[in-house]
C-alpha cells in the first residue's frame, strides 16, 4: 500500500528545514519535529492509481509552476492561460482532496450527506484530474438553477453539489498572491490543505444576507442584468485560503469583491454602505482584491500579471487562526517564534471562537 500524502510534500517542503516540520497532533496535544515523509500522510489514503495520477497530471505541473516561478518573484507574477488553468485546477483538487467523511460524522451530519459525500470522494477526484483545460473543468459547472436547487435539498446528491460548489467558489473567483516577507509572522498548514470563511452582511434593519441573495435581492429591485449574472456566480463564501510557503498563500476571492475595487467598472453598482473589505474577511484592504492585469492578443487573453499583496502582522494573524480551526487532527509550521502571536491571540480567545487549547505549544 502506498503512503499517500493529503498535504503534498511539494508543499511541506516550503514549511520545513532539511525536509522536517513542526507536526502538532490536535489529537494527543504534542508537537514533533518530524521528517515531511511521515506527515500528512496515511497508506491508503487514496486508491494507487489516485495517488499516481495527483502526480502525474497537477501535482508536478504545479510544483514546477511554484517553485520556477511563484515563489521566485518579489513583486509581481506573470502567468499564461495555461499556468493560471495548472493554478485553479490544483487549487480545486485542494478543495476536495482531504477527505472529512469522519469529520462530517462527529458534528451530526445527517447520514445521507455523509453516504453521498464519502461515496462520490474518490470519483470527484478523478473528474476534475481529467480536465485538461478550463472548459472542460466548466462542464461540471454546466447544471440550470432549478437543477441546481432540487439537488442542493437533496441529502443523496450532496457528493455531486459540493463538487459543484468548490469548481464555482475557484473558477468564478479571482486570485491573489499574498505574502508574509514584511512582516515577522509566518504561516501554518492545516491537515486539509486549505481555510476558508463565509460571512453574512448585516444590511441596515433588513437583518442578514449571504453575498448571493444580498446580490440577487438588490438586482431584483434595481432591474439590473448584470448584478443578476453576477449573483448566479456567487457561492457564500468569501475566499479560500491555500497556503504555499511559511511565507506565501494563495487566496480565492469571491467575485462579490469586485465591487470594492474602484478601479474596476463594477464599483458603485451595488450598494456597499460603508463595507470595507477587512470588516468582512478581516484581513487586508481593497488593494488586495485588485484583479490582475490582463495581456490581450488580438482581443483575447494571452496573459495575466498579480502584483503580489504584502500582509500586515494582523492579516497573518487572522488566517492562522482561521486556519488552527480549519484543521482536524493536525496541522504543522516551521518555527515557533515566527507563529507565536498566532498562537497567543488564538489562545486568548472565548471558548466558542475556538476549536482547541493550544496553550501546551508555548509551555516550557
Amino acid at each position: 500500500m502506498i503512503n499517500c500524502h493529503y498535504v503534498p510534500r511539494l508543499i511541506l517542503r516550503h514549511f520545513a528545514n532539511e525536509e522536517k516540520i513542526q507536526y502538532c497532533d490536535l489529537d494527543k496535544s504534542k508537537v514533533e519535529n518530524r521528517n515531511i515523509k511521515s506527515t500528512f500522510s496515511e497508506k491508503g489514503y487514496y486508491p494507487d492509481e489516485i495517488e499516481k495520477e495527483l502526480c502525474y497530471k497537477i501535482e508536478s505541473q504545479f510544483s514546477n509552476l511554484l517553485n520556477n516561478k511563484i515563489l521566485k518573484e518579489r513583486y509581481k507574477v506573470s502567468l499564461s492561460r495555461q499556468e493560471l488553468f495548472i493554478l485553479k485546477k490544483y487549487l480545486i483538487v485542494t478543495a476536495i482532496r482531504f477527505n472529512v467523511t469522519e469529520g462530517m460524522e462527529s458534528v451530526g451530519a445527517h447520514p445521507n450527506i455523509v453516504k453521498s459525500y464519502s461515496k462520490s470522494f474518490y470519483t470527484n477526484i478523478n473528474k476534475v484530474l481529467a480536465c485538461v483545460n478550463a472548459e472542460e473543468i466548466f462542464t461540471h459547472l454546466d447544471i440550470d438553477t432549478d437543477e441546481a436547487l432540487e439537488n442542493a435539498s437533496n441529502s443523496d446528491c450532496y457528493g455531486e453539489v459540493k463538487l459543484w460548489a468548490n469548481i464555482k467558489n475557484i473558477l468564478h473567483s479571482y486570485i491573489a498572491i499574498v505574502s508574509t516577507d514584511r512582516c515577522k509572522e509566518d504561516l501554518i498548514v492545516p491537515d486539509a490543505g486549505f481555510s476558508y470563511k463565509a460571512t453574512n452582511i448585516a444590511f441596515g434593519l433588513g437583518g442578514k444576507f449571504d453575498k448571493c441573495m444580498y446580490t440577487l435581492n438588490y438586482a431584483l429591485k434595481s432591474g439590473n442584468p448584470f448584478l443578476l449574472q453576477m449573483s448566479q456566480m456567487l457561492t457564500p463564501y468569501d475566499y479560500m485560503l491555500f497556503p504555499v510557503a511559511k511565507k506565501m498563500a494563495i487566496v480565492s476571492f469571491s467575485v462579490f469583491y469586485k465591487f470594492f475595487d474602484n478601479k474596476s467598472g463594477f464599483s458603485g453598482l451595488l450598494p456597499l454602505n460603508g463595507m470595507t473589505v477587512s470588516e468582512l474577511i478581516g484581513f487586508g484592504s481593497s488593494d488586495i482584491v485588485e484583479p490582475p492585469k490582463v495581456k490581450l492578443q488580438n482581443g483575447k487573453p494571452v496573459g495575466y500579471e498579480y502584483g503580489i499583496k504584502q500582509l500586515s502582522k494582523s492579516d497573518v494573524i487572522s488566517l492562522n487562526t482561521a486556519m488552527f480551526n480549519t484543521a482536524e487532527h493536525y496541522f504543522g509550521y516551521c518555527d515557533l517564534e515566527a507563529i507565536k502571536s498566532s498562537l497567543e491571540y488564538y489562545n486568548s480567545l472565548k471558548k466558542n471562537e475556538r476549536r482547541y487549547d493550544l496553550r501546551y505549544i508555548l509551555e516550557p
